[in-house]
C-alpha cells in the first residue's frame, strides 16, 4: 500500500476518532472495524481520564518475572528472527504476560526513543483498561491476532504507530499466557505484518513447557479463577464456580437445602434455580455430579484446599507457591466468604514471619498486581 493511500486511511480514521470522542456521531463501520469500535466504546466507559503514557510496574519485579516466566525460555529460539525483523523493519518487539504487562522489549534505534516516550518498555502496562485500545490489550481481549493502525489507538500519543499482536496460547491447555507485539510507525504498515507476528507467536507457543497431567478436575480459585477438566479449560460462570468450590469443601456431599444455604444464604432464590444450575454443571462435567446428596464423583485438585492444608501444617513455602490472591473475590456466598476470611487471615500471619524477599518476589511472578498482602510485605523488606 502506498504512503499516499496510508495517509488517506489515517485521515479517515482520525476524523472518525474525533467524531466518536466528541459524541457527535457513531463511527462508520466501513472506516473503523467492529473490534476497534467496540474497544473504543469500552475504553470510553472505563477510562475516566485519558492517559498520555502507559503506567509502569516495578522494573525490579519485572526483570524477575521475565526471568522465571515460561515465555522466556520459549522465546529464546525466536530471538534471532525477531531481532532481524526489528532492525530491518525499524520496529519494536515486545512480549507481554496475560495481564498486558510488558516483560521484554527489543527496539531498533528508530523506535527506541518513541517506545520509551510512551512507556512501551519492560514494566509498561498495556492492557485495555489501563492504556485504552492497543494491539496488546485487544489481542488479550479477543484471543486472536490483531492489527491496530494509527488513530485506531485510543491514546493520541501512539496515533503515529501501527501495531501487530498475536496471543501466545499453550497448545495443550489452550490458556493464553501472553502476547507478542511488533510495532512501527504507520507509514511502514504492511498487510503481511499481522500474519508474520502470528507465525512467530505460534512458534513460541509450540516451545512452551508441557503441562504435567493433574487431577481430572482442577479448580484454581485463588486470584484469577480458572477450571480445567480432563486437561482442557472448562468455561464456567461465577455461580458454577461457587457450586464446584462448595462441593469440593464438602466431599461428604450436601443436600439441596444445605447447598442452597451455603450458596445463597437468606437471599430469596428458589431451589429450582439451584437445581437448574446443577443440571447445567453436571452436563459440563460429563455427569460427574452425584445427587442425594450432591457431591463430585471425579478426582479433584483445588488450590484453596491445598493452601489451607499447607497453612495448617505451617508449610510456608508451599503456601507461598499456591497463593495467587483471595478466594473468589466476587463471591458473596456465605460459606465461601467465611473460607476467604480464614485463608487470608492465616496467609497474612504467614507473611509476617517471612523474611525472604526472593520468595516474596517469586510469589508475584504469576500476576501483574500480585496479592495485596504479599506486595505490602515485599515492599517492607525491600525498604
Amino acid at each position: 500500500m502506498s504512503v499516499r493511500a496510508l495517509c488517506q486511511r489515517r485521515n479517515r480514521i482520525e476524523r472518525q476518532w474525533d467524531s466518536f470522542l466528541s459524541g457527535k456521531q457513531r463511527a462508520a463501520a466501513d472506516v473503523v472495524n467492529h473490534d476497534i469500535l467496540e474497544s473504543w466504546q469500552r475504553c470510553k466507559r472505563q477510562l475516566k481520564k485519558q492517559p498520555t503514557v502507559a503506567p509502569v510496574a516495578d522494573e525490579y519485579l519485572t526483570r524477575h518475572q521475565w526471568r522465571d516466566s515460561p515465555l522466556h525460555s520459549a522465546t529464546l529460539a525466536e530471538r534471532d528472527n525477531m531481532d532481524q525483523l526489528v532492525h530491518e523493519g525499524e520496529m519494536v518487539a515486545a512480549i507481554a504476560d496475560a495481564s498486558g504487562h510488558l516483560l521484554w522489549t527489543s527496539a531498533s534505534s528508530f523506535m527506541q526513543p518513541r517506545a520509551e516516550s510512551v512507556n512501551f518498555r519492560p514494566g509498561g502496562i498495556w492492557d485495555e483498561s489501563s492504556t485504552g485500545t492497543n494491539a496488546v490489550g485487544l489481542s488479550l481481549k479477543l484471543h486472536r491476532p490483531v492489527t491496530v493502525f494509527s488513530s485506531e489507538h485510543f491514546l493520541p500519543t501512539v496515533h503515529d504507530w501501527v501495531c501487530y499482536a498475536a496471543p501466545i496460547i499453550h497448545p495443550q491447555t489452550r490458556e493464553c499466557l501472553g502476547v507478542l507485539d511488533m510495532s512501527t510507525t504507520w507509514e511502514h504498515y504492511t498487510p503481511m505484518g499481522q500474519a508474520a507476528v502470528a507465525g512467530i507467536a505460534n512458534s513460541i507457543a509450540s516451545r512452551l513447557p508441557e503441562k504435567k497431567p493433574g487431577a481430572e478436575l482442577e479448580i484454581h480459585a485463588l486470584g484469577h479463577p480458572r477450571v480445567m477438566f480432563r486437561d482442557k479449560p472448562l468455561p464456567v460462570s461465577l455461580r458454577q464456580l461457587e457450586i464446584l468450590s462448595l462441593l469440593v469443601l464438602n466431599p461428604q456431599g450436601l443436600s439441596v437445602s444445605q447447598l442452597h444455604a451455603a450458596l445463597y444464604g437468606d437471599s430469596p432464590v428458589s431451589t429450582s434455580t439451584l437445581k437448574a444450575e446443577l443440571s447445567r454443571l453436571r452436563a459440563l462435567l460429563a455427569g460427574n455430579i452425584g445427587s442425594r446428596p450432591y457431591r463430585l464423583q471425579v478426582p479433584v485438585f483445588a488450590d484453596f484446599v491445598e493452601i489451607w492444608t499447607a497453612l495448617h501444617a505451617r508449610d510456608n513455602d508451599r503456601a507461598m507457591r499456591l497463593y495467587r490472591g483471595s478466594l473468589i473475590t466476587q463471591s458473596v456466598a456465605p460459606e465461601l466468604e467465611e473460607w476467604r476470611r480464614c485463608i487470608d487471615a492465616l496467609m497474612e500471619r504467614s507473611l509476617e514471619c517471612c523474611n525472604d524477599s526472593a520468595q516474596l518476589i517469586g510469589k508475584l511472578h504469576k500476576s501483574l498486581s500480585g496479592s495485596g498482602p504479599v506486595r505490602e510485605r515485599l515492599l517492607e523488606l525491600l525498604s
